[in-house]
């Protein structure tokens, strides 16, 4: 990074040279002193924006204030990374209070420079206001961000209650354009995407540029739904004859998310965040398709981003609010130990993962075991899982010492951390017996790299831990491996298993086969789902090995189970 210096001037030459040059132009000039947090600038600047003078200290906050609450963010972020050393120079277009509490756009420009022996850092600059200037970007001539921001605000301030839509607008695979052939490919394609853009706006709205290659689209003049949707099918075609043109030598597409709005007092900002979320859908659904804004979907979204925030809260508030519950698993070949068939021959358990908040309850794993998951925050949930689980096992091992306890591994785990590190420090840290410790692995996540999941089965079988393949007939499933893993367990998925008791001739077939297979292959098999006395009289003639479900008992907190189901090594009589 390079910083002039400046030896022979002193700064407080430079403020008398400032203040001469403040009357040869309409711009505000500035010197900030990064050190002291103090500012010297122009005396006319305190015409138009509230300063305590043309000379003050804790600069950074009372600028701040002056900046629109919209881009407060934007304003800190950039002038942090002045201050910290990270940039020489800052430029940035934002909206600025008025003395007379209305927004106004400026640019402001800086660079860091040096003053005297002791290198004292100032960032010089100047403000000038921008409103009147029409931002287009260098490279397609589009409007920018600013002036999306500055025509929205001007037709709101006429009319307030909105009619018409916005459109964000995502080149897809960008990233993997420029790896594949250099940016100077990747910016020519932007070129064209850009000038379809134009041409496919015509007669529906006006066109913006914001970041490297996103396009916002937006009509303020009553424009519908169907409006968006005319308008994306004609930068489709216009995008195929761009292609054709070049021979399809690259071949390039966008996704996009529109938002329509009705008569309403609708907020730029609130527009754009649900833009960007419709776009994400379109990313989602493959890509190359518009997608309109969906109200039920947006709220989900909105739900799924507090809650994310609430777990990551609660991971560093020592898991406050996650707990373990415990379902029995029976011994399908000798379910009760008593002649009266009132003590159930409870073996084992599966740990649950369960969350609750205040704000939103007891929520339910399908919700927030995916974003754990998308955010990677299962990474640290799993380690308290195991560490949880294996203590308690530890502590259940003492009264019934043959009771194994089954916990599910995550794939994301699996890929994105040391989990087999993991495993072991629990182990050590616990004291359990390993051979009690049963891990369950989801085999379809694995479906794309069978030998990854080989070589962890057997890592795991190493430590002395058994594995079992859970869900198994929830999807494809590949039979052909199963004599590879090792493992110790086949779990039969419940609505799998619910098919066959429920009369599926097909299914029954399926699961008879599917037992004898596993058990030729050393596997153990375990039915999930069991709800009612007769499914096990259905299911028994298949030979299982183990049970589990809601007939034996629901999952429970780690007191109740131990309640309800642990039982001394004692013999009973039959």
């Amino acid at each position: 990074m390079l910083v002039k210096n400046f030896k022979d001037i002193s700064f407080s030459s430079f403020e008398a040279l400032v203040d001469i040059l403040s009357d040869c132009t309409d711009s505000f000039l500035f010197l900030l002193d990064v050190e002291n947090n103090s500012v010297f600038i122009s005396e006319q600047a305190g015409a138009i924006f509230d300063l305590p003078g043309k000379k003050f200290h804790h600069a950074t906050d009372i600028l701040l204030r002056l900046v629109a609450k919209e881009d407060q963010s934007l304003f800190s972020n950039e002038l942090d990374d002045v201050i910290s050393g990270k940039k020489d120079n800052f430029n940035l277009n934002y909206r600025a209070l008025t003395k007379s509490h209305n927004s106004t756009w400026i640019n402001l420009r800086g660079k860091i420079v040096c003053f005297g022996e002791e290198k004292k850092s100032i960032l010089v600059g100047r403000i000038e206001i921008i409103d009147d200037i029409i931002q287009l970007d260098d490279v397609s001539k589009l409007p920018t961000e600013v002036q999306l921001r500055k025509d929205f605000d001007k037709v709101y301030k006429q009319k307030e209650k909105l009619s018409g839509f916005i459109m964000k607008i995502d080149v897809d695979k960008m990233g993997e354009i420029n790896e594949r052939h250099g940016t100077r490919v990747g910016d020519f394609i932007l070129s064209m995407i850009s000038d379809s853009v134009k041409r496919s706006i015509k007669n529906f709205g006006v066109a913006y540029k914001i970041n490297s290659d996103e396009f916002i689209c937006m009509n303020l003049k009553g424009a519908t739904a169907v409006d968006a949707s005319l308008f994306y099918q004609n930068l489709k075609r216009s995008l195929a004859e761009a292609e054709q043109r070049i021979d399809y030598e690259e071949v390039f597409t966008v996704s996009a998310g529109a938002v329509a709005f009705f008569k309403d007092s609708v907020q730029l900002d609130d527009l754009l965040k649900k833009a960007n979320f419709t776009v994400s859908v379109a990313k989602e659904k493959g890509g190359n398709n518009l997608s309109m804004f969906n109200a039920t979907d947006y709220s989900k979204h909105q739900r799924d981003l507090k809650l994310q925030e609430k777990l990551r809260l609660a991971i560093k508030n020592n898991y406050e609010g996650f707990q373990i519950f415990y379902q029995p698993v029976v011994d399908a070949k000798n379910i009760y130990l008593d002649s009266d068939k009132t003590i159930t021959n409870v073996i084992g358990a599966e740990g649950l993962m369960r969350y609750s908040c205040p704000e939103f309850g007891v929520v339910s794993p399908e919700e927030f075991i995916p974003i754990l998951e998308k955010t990677g925050l299962i990474i640290p949930v799993s380690r308290w899982l195991f560490k949880t689980g294996f203590k308690q096992c530890w502590e259940w091992n003492k009264v019934q010492k043959d009771f194994h306890l089954s916990l599910n591994l995550s794939y994301i785990q699996v890929k994105k951390s040391d989990v087999l590190t993991d495993v072991q420090m629990a182990l050590m840290n616990s004291g359990v017996k390993p051979e009690n410790i049963t891990l369950e692995l989801t085999e379809s996540g694995y479906m794309d790299d069978i030998h990854e999941l080989e070589t962890l089965v057997h890592s795991f079988n190493k430590l002395g831990l058994k594995v079992d393949i859970d869900d198994f007939g929830t999807g494809y499933s590949n039979l052909r491996y199963l004599q590879y893993l090792n493992a110790y367990t086949l779990k039969l998925d419940y609505s799998f298993v619910h098919k066959a008791t429920g009369g599926d001739q097909g299914d029954s077939y399926v699961i008879k086969h599917i037992t004898q297979m596993a058990h030729e292959l050393n596997l153990k098999v375990c039915m999930e789902g069991i709800e009612v006395a007769e499914d096990i009289d259905k299911l028994k003639v298949y030979d299982p090995d183990k049970f589990q479900g809601f007939y034996f008992g629901r999952p429970c907190t780690a007191d109740q189970f131990r309640e309800k189901y642990i039982r001394s090594d004692v013999r009973f009589d039959r």
